[in-house]
């Protein structure tokens, strides 16, 4: 079976303005995005950015080359108080866009 690539997540505690900020730069120097998790309870209610976590996802087609980064990463975070709660690795042998119409 072949593998595509591998996709690692960073998941560390929730960050907000500054520390967001912050945050979103230190995983841009190892191509990792953060996500953008937004809590809305109605439809009409303005979405909030969620309380319970902050996370950043990296892919390589390299292991050893997104190992890396993410122990980087992970350093880094650390460095500038950051808690890491969790990182993964995950091995991808299946991704494909659907078409939107």
């Amino acid at each position: 079976m072949e593998i595509k690539y591998f996709e690692c997540h960073i998941t560390i505690e929730p960050v907000f303005e500054e520390r967001l900020t912050l945050f979103k730069e230190i995983s841009n120097k190892y191509n990792f995005k953060v996500a953008d998790l937004l809590f809305q309870k109605r439809k009409e209610d303005n979405p909030t950015r969620s309380s319970k976590d902050s996370f950043c996802t990296g892919r390589d087609k390299s292991y050893e080359v997104i190992k890396q980064k993410m122990d980087d990463l992970i350093q880094e975070l650390k460095n500038n108080q950051f808690k890491v709660w969790r990182q993964k690795i995950e091995a991808v042998i299946y991704d494909e866009r659907t078409k939107q119409t």
